[in-house]
């Protein structure tokens, strides 16, 4: 599946950078109530592509019961340290 990946201006207040991820085609949309956000058009990627740190089926899944995945670049940055292995020393 093919998604529109979308990201936020970079605050300098410290609110982290977003990325909104629609699907791609004429059903997307971007929410009401994140319409005040400016977005800026990052990618049109698979649903499971590194840049969105998401596996497909949770992708996949949100656009079809929300329409949309709002998520940050550290979710991706997240899920590696979590999946990396540790060492025997810790």
């Amino acid at each position: 599946m093919q998604v529109n990946v979308f990201v936020s201006e970079v605050e300098q207040d410290g609110t982290p950078t977003a990325m909104l991820v629609l699907p791609f085609g004429p059903e997307a949309a971007i929410p009401e109530h994140l319409r005040k956000v400016k977005w800026r058009y990052f990618a049109t990627a698979d649903a499971d592509d590194a840049i969105i740190g998401l596996g497909r089926r949770d992708v996949e899944s949100a656009l079809a019961t929300d329409g949309y995945v709002l998520t940050t670049p550290m979710a991706k940055q997240r899920s590696r340290l979590a999946a990396a292995p540790r060492s025997p020393d810790h």
